[in-house]
């Protein structure tokens, strides 16, 4: 697995964390939990986007 990847795929684990601590959040009957969760799914999705944005541009200018 190229350093690339290793980065994308740990921002889609941050997203699939969000995903898990909204599940609690609902299954715990706290709505602030899920919450959090979203908040950490979208932050990771959000990242994982900027982040595979970045890497193309940084291959695109190399070639």
């Amino acid at each position: 697995m190229s350093d690339e990847m290793k980065v994308l795929f740990r921002q889609l684990q941050l997203a699939g964390l969000g995903i898990v601590i909204g599940i609690v959040g609902l299954f715990a009957d706290r709505r602030e939990i899920f919450f959090i969760g979203i908040g950490v799914l979208v932050f990771g999705i959000i990242r994982f986007l900027i982040l595979k944005k970045y890497i193309s541009d940084l291959k695109n200018n190399n070639d």
